[in-house]
């Protein structure tokens, strides 16, 4: 009998998605895949718009949403973190923060928590997912510039990057969140304007972004201070994610829109990949797959295949692409993206890309 030319001869296992990713950024694809196996292109399958004024996206398994900031209309004072259904985008619930503005979003679903950088007023709110209480308003010093805050669900610790400027030093909070208390404030060797970081359990460490000085900061936890540099590869580095099973850096640099890759022990670039103007939010698919890089200015999502480190998609998902969230569960990603903005003083602009989140299936 004939071999079913769909099936793998014998003893051949299908190939893995990594090397049907790998297949397609060589263009051997469509010569090689069996068509049961065919990988569908990435595609933004649906875009809505739930608020105004969007920021960062999370995905929550406490709540089973996924949740975006929006800071509102200039001068309203009615921010919310909006909760949205993972598969339609309809609004399912929605926590008034008013005039405390939550920008960067995090997420501890052990202790049922949302997290948010209340940039204005430079303080971390802790907040009940369920509920949507805020627990706590945890904040050291005046009006620091926080931006992104990163959860430790393991120790219940919240790591908050605060860019230093106008004679402020660049720190890095690390927050208790079972006592809601502020545990340590980094601040050695922590020059060049930090702004991003990523948290690598294993080594009980933080790899932070320098967006002056275009490099990346190795924190030692233990020892609550920088105590490695190296460059990032591109200019204005800005998000990082840490891969532990490679051992590697994916780090967005916003003035060259790149994504670079670097060996975390060696600090060595791998590679440098260009994905669009103003690549700003870098965020990894669960098995590692994928890396997700939002391209600000030119209003693309690119989807990076990390063991090829070839792009096999770039998609348009709105005006000014900010964040990507990637619920572990069901692989699906979203994209917060920004809307077109007036100059002060001015009237609103109309902008029907902006202002959306995106739903993106591989």
């Amino acid at each position: 009998m004939a071999r079913d030319p769909s099936r793998p001869p014998a003893g051949h296992p299908a190939p893995s998605r990594r090397h049907l990713l790998a297949l397609m950024g060589t263009g051997l694809a469509a010569s090689v895949l069996r068509p049961r196996l065919a990988l569908a292109a990435p595609a933004v399958e649906k875009t809505v718009q739930p608020g105004a004024g969007l920021y960062e996206i999370v995905v929550s398994s406490t709540t089973g949403l996924v949740h975006v900031a929006s800071v509102g209309k200039r001068g309203e004072n009615a921010a919310k973190i909006l909760g949205l259904d993972p598969r339609t985008l309809e609004t399912k619930s929605s926590i008034e923060l008013g005039a405390e503005a939550a920008f960067g979003m995090g997420v501890n679903d052990r202790r049922g928590l949302l997290l948010g950088t209340a940039t204005r007023s430079g303080a971390l709110l802790v907040i009940d997912a369920r509920s949507g209480t805020v627990r706590a308003r945890i904040a050291e010093g005046e009006r620091a510039h926080v931006r992104q805050v990163i959860a430790d669900e393991a120790n219940d610790r919240a790591f908050v990057t605060v860019f230093g400027g106008r004679g402020r030093p660049s720190a890095i909070w690390v927050a208790d969140t079972a006592t809601n208390a502020m545990a340590t404030v980094i601040t050695e060797g922590l020059d060049g304007g930090i702004i991003g970081a990523a948290y690598d359990p294993a080594g009980d460490r933080l790899f932070a972004t320098a967006l002056q000085s275009n490099e990346i900061v190795e924190v030692s936890l233990a020892r609550k201070a920088g105590i490695r540099r190296f460059a990032s590869g591109g200019e204005g580095p800005i998000n990082i994610v840490h891969d532990a099973t490679s051992g590697r850096l994916f780090c967005a640099n916003q003035k060259t829109g790149t994504l670079t890759v670097l060996n975390a022990a060696s600090g060595e670039l791998v590679k440098a990949i260009e994905t669009g103007a103003g690549a700003l939010g870098v965020t990894l698919s669960a098995d590692g797959a994928l890396a997700y890089v939002a391209n600000r200015q030119a209003g693309t999502v690119s989807v990076v295949d990390t063991r090829g480190l070839v792009v096999v998609a770039n998609l348009a998902t709105g005006t000014h692409p900010n964040t990507v969230a990637v619920d572990r569960r069901t692989g699906l990603a979203y994209v917060s993206n920004k809307a077109r903005s007036a100059p002060r003083g001015q009237p609103p602009v109309e902008d029907p890309n902006g202002d959306t989140v995106s739903l993106i299936r591989i």
